[in-house]
């Protein structure tokens, strides 16, 4: 179950809720699985400092936990569109978007169903809960 945190230093005008659907559907094609464990939070107006950004301007950070084996051309994938978006829906500039990745087994995340595998390529067509 992938969560995608984003933090974003400037309040956002209007819902989220098209953002999260987008990040939902980025990550299940760039990774190769559904959508139904995909976890989005979108934080505004936090308070943060990127070392390279002025202090006026807009930062925005990703935390992307994930489960361990994706490529890094996958990751990298994810990371660039994340960064392209962010510039034109909220005008973040792209050089004060950070994104992290921190991988996990499968078993590490938990749903109602109960623990998830470890990604393998082969749950592209039903993704980690077997169906999309």
């Amino acid at each position: 179950m992938p969560h995608l945190q984003f933090e974003i230093s400037e309040p956002l005008d209007g819902p989220v809720e098209p953002f999260a659907a987008w990040a939902t559907e980025l990550y299940a094609d760039v990774m190769e699985t559904g959508t139904g464990h995909v976890a989005v939070t979108v934080r505004d107006g936090a308070r943060l400092s990127l070392g390279r950004a002025g202090a006026d301007e807009p930062v925005a950070v990703l935390n992307a936990d994930i489960r361990a084996g994706r490529s890094a051309d996958q990751r990298r994938e994810l990371a660039a569109a994340v960064i392209e978006e962010l510039e034109k829906r909220w005008g973040v500039p792209p050089e004060n978007t950070y994104v992290v990745y921190t991988e996990h087994p499968g078993e590490d995340f938990h749903l109602e169903e109960g623990a998830l595998k470890s990604w393998s390529d082969s749950e592209s067509d039903e993704g980690a809960l077997g169906r999309r």
